[in-house]
C-alpha cells in the first residue's frame, strides 16, 4: 500500500513537471486567427446557402471548415487572446458550439441543419463583433 502511494506520488510529480515544461503558447493574435481561420471557415459555411454541396468531397470540406471554426473558438480562449473571463469566454464558447452544430449537420449531409447552423455562427460572430470590434476596440 505504501509503495503504491509512493509510486502514485512520483507519477503525479512527473506529470506535473511535464505539464510545466510544455505550457500552451498562443502564437497568433485574434486578428490573425480571424484572417487565417475564422473568416475563411465561416465564409465557406455561409456560402453553402447559395449553392449546396454537390458531392462527398464538398461535404468533407464543410466538415473540415466546421472543425476549424469550432476549434478557433477554443483558441480564442487561450492565453492573452482572452479579453476577459466573462463575456469573451461565453462568446468564444458560442463559436465552439455553433461549429459543432455545423459539423454534425455536415456529417449527416443535412443541408437544412447546416443553414440553421449558419444562423448560430452568425449570431456568435456578431455578439462578439459588436462589443469587441465595432466599438473602437482593435481585435488583437
Amino acid at each position: 500500500m505504501i509503495r503504491a502511494l509512493l509510486l502514485l506520488s512520483v507519477l503525479l510529480a512527473l506529470q506535473s513537471d511535464a505539464a510545466q515544461q510544455h505550457p500552451i503558447k498562443a502564437v497568433a493574435t485574434v486578428l490573425q486567427l480571424h484572417e487565417a481561420m475564422i473568416t475563411p471557415s465561416s465564409d465557406a459555411l455561409f456560402d453553402v446557402t447559395r449553392k449546396g454541396p454537390e458531392n462527398d468531397e464538398q461535404w468533407v470540406a464543410l466538415q473540415n471548415n466546421a472543425i476549424v471554426l469550432a476549434e478557433s473558438g477554443n483558441l480564442l480562449m487561450l492565453g492573452n487572446r482572452a479579453k476577459d473571463n466573462g463575456d469573451w469566454m461565453k462568446m468564444s464558447r458560442a463559436l465552439v458550439d455553433a461549429g459543432v452544430v455545423a459539423l454534425k449537420a455536415a456529417e449527416t449531409k443535412n443541408l437544412d441543419s447546416l443553414v440553421k447552423a449558419d444562423d448560430l455562427i452568425e449570431s456568435a460572430c456578431e455578439s462578439c463583433h459588436v462589443p469587441y470590434r465595432d466599438h473602437g476596440r482593435m481585435m488583437r
